[in-house]
Parts: C-alpha cells; sequence; structure tokens
C-alpha cells in the first residue's frame, strides 16, 4: 500500500516529528512504500 506523510514542523524535537518517526518506520517496516513530503525544506508559503 503506498501513503503520503505531509510533515510541517520546525523543531526535530518535537512529539509532532517523534509521531512522524514512529508511522514512518511502522509503514516501511510492514512493507508499505512510504512518501514523507517535509514543506519547511520546500519553502512552503501557505498564504494564497
Amino acid at each position: 500500500m503506498k501513503h503520503l506523510i505531509i510533515y510541517a514542523h520546525p523543531n526535530a524535537a518535537s512529539l509532532n516529528h517523534h509521531f512522524k518517526q514512529t508511522a514512518e518506520q511502522t509503514l516501511t517496516q510492514k512493507n508499505h512504500e512510504v512518501v514523507v513530503r517535509d514543506l519547511y525544506p520546500l519553502h512552503f508559503n501557505p498564504v494564497l
């Protein structure tokens, strides 16, 4: 199964980062295809 995780948090020590890592590792261990898009390195601007 394919999964897309969209992540947007500047602090790598945050609880959100831990959730993202746990989800990514769990899905990968179960042989799922995982793609993570981190919006901060992409310079995402939420203003329309």
